[in-house]
């Protein structure tokens, strides 16, 4: 787990939603090539540590990209009742405040869940975390379901085009 300015970067410690969710796969239209041991998969936008990120992989500010998760309902959680409320995201590459400034950070994301458009999230460009209320998305028992976010438009970066995300996280009922 990373460090920022001395502090533990973990995300979301003891229970939560995830006590009940379950992602269980994460697609992506493209990624940045690692950086030496640095990786910038789809999985770094999931991983409970701000210090690390997915970034898009298209040589400019990657609009049309898209990271998208799955959300598995058919394991043995599927009796819960479980719905998303709130998308939880650490918008740019929060790994120190030069690399944030210096990587694009999305203004507008879309939203689609199961292939059918679901809303736009107008964000600020904050290096703090965003929470956004997005209804009630429940989640089908027995089904998977999945949830896409497209890059609509950025805030550009001081230095590179890349644009990053180091959190997108989910909130809701049904847990507990």
């Amino acid at each position: 787990m990373g460090k920022i300015d001395d502090e533990p970067a973990e995300v979301l410690p003891g229970c939560s939603w995830y006590c009940g969710g379950n992602v269980t796969g994460f697609k992506v239209s493209s990624s940045l090539a690692p950086a030496g041991k640095i990786s910038f998969s789809a999985n770094k936008a999931h991983d409970f540590d701000i210090t690390t990120a997915w970034v898009e992989g298209k040589p400019d500010n990657g609009i049309g990209e898209y990271l998208e998760y799955a959300i598995d309902m058919t394991a043995d959680n599927a009796s819960q009742k479980l719905g998303i409320t709130q998308i939880i995201l650490a918008n740019g590459y929060k790994k120190s405040k030069a690399t944030w400034q210096e990587n694009a950070r999305v203004k507008k994301l879309k939203m689609v869940v199961n292939g059918k458009p679901y809303g736009m999230l107008e964000l600020l460009d904050a290096i703090e975390f965003q929470v956004i209320d997005i209804g009630k998305i429940m989640l089908p028992p027995q089904k998977i379901t999945t949830i896409r976010f497209e890059i609509v438009e950025v805030f550009p970066g001081s230095k590179y085009k890349d644009t990053a995300i180091s959190e997108l996280l989910f909130d809701g009922v049904g847990v507990h």
